[in-house]
């Protein structure tokens, strides 16, 4: 009978929650429209974009407006000057020609918009070669939630740390083509482990981290592309705060909070800001096709 009475109240206390719920309309003042800086550069032989859009109010799902006739360019710690051109008039400003980022320069990042001129500085930091990519059988005991197979194969990755603290990155995986881009589940590694202070230094990527290139389980025949770029200090961090407050959610959230930038206005009187990040990357990639023969046993 006590089962029986804990059963209901388990089946019960949520319902008598979801029965208290009041519908409250908000409104919410439109914010200050403000530039918004995608500037990501990386060492892969291929064009450099640096996207510019505005922001808009908080509940406008529209595509971002592009910000057009802005100036974009990078220098060089010499002052040698790269030029991102908006060629097709849709806020994605191009550099076209080989990569010219070097690891351990600084670079700087000169924009202006709308009578506002903005700066950042960054720099390239070095990236270890992923080693290989292995699959194993693998089996839930349940169906997945997602909705997606409940057999079939989890991957990892195998890289080393370099010795030396304070190491930082982001692991990108593709897969199919498709980039796994949910922010909630952005990947980021502080040397070998998770956060600084966890004693990974110079170490294999801890397993959590090598199995992060997994959404759901991969099919035989699946293509997967693992990129693990170099970021500094300043972007994990700005990665992690993203990646907070994307699964910010529940009756247990905390306040929102704004994402840092490493965007600022020239002239610090001014009242108009902007946001956005400033990165470069050292890139390290892997490809590889699921083949059930060459996959591990089920452990």
């Amino acid at each position: 009978m006590k089962k029986l009475i804990a059963y209901i109240f388990i089946i019960g206390f949520p319902i008598s929650i979801w029965s208290c719920e009041d519908v409250i309309d908000l409104e919410i003042k439109d914010g200050v429209t403000q530039l918004v800086v995608d500037a990501w550069l990386t060492d892969k032989p291929e064009p450099q974009v640096i996207k510019l859009t505005l922001s808009q109010p908080y509940f406008d799902n529209s595509d971002p407006r592009p910000a057009l006739g802005a100036t974009v360019t990078v220098f060089e710690s010499d002052s040698t000057a790269h030029s991102f051109v908006d060629v097709l008039n849709d806020g994605n400003y191009v550099l076209q020609g080989e990569p010219f980022l070097q690891v351990d320069a600084m670079y700087a990042l000169y924009i202006t918009y709308d009578g506002q001129e903005y700066v950042s500085i960054s720099s390239q930091k070095r990236v270890p070669k992923i080693d290989s990519i292995s699959f194993e059988n693998f089996t839930f005991p349940v169906s997945p939630p997602d909705g997606g197979p409940q057999k079939g194969f989890l991957g990892q990755f195998y890289a080393k740390d370099f010795d030396g603290q304070n190491d930082t990155y982001w692991i990108r995986t593709t897969k199919n083509d498709t980039l796994i881009n949910n922010p909630s589940n952005l990947s980021i590694a502080y040397d070998a482990s998770f956060s600084p202070g966890a004693g990974s230094d110079g170490l294999l990527f801890i397993l959590p981290i090598r199995q992060s290139i997994n959404d759901g389980l991969y099919r035989h025949g699946d293509k997967t592309k693992v990129e693990l770029w170099s970021i500094t200090n300043e972007a994990y961090y700005y990665l992690f705060q993203i990646r907070q407050e994307s699964a910010n959610g529940g009756i247990f959230a905390t306040p929102p909070a704004n994402i840092p930038t490493n965007i600022v206005n020239r002239d610090e009187n001014s009242k108009v800001k902007a946001v956005g990040f400033f990165g470069i990357s050292s890139v390290s990639s892997i490809e590889a096709v699921v083949d059930s023969v060459k996959a591990k046993p089920e452990r």
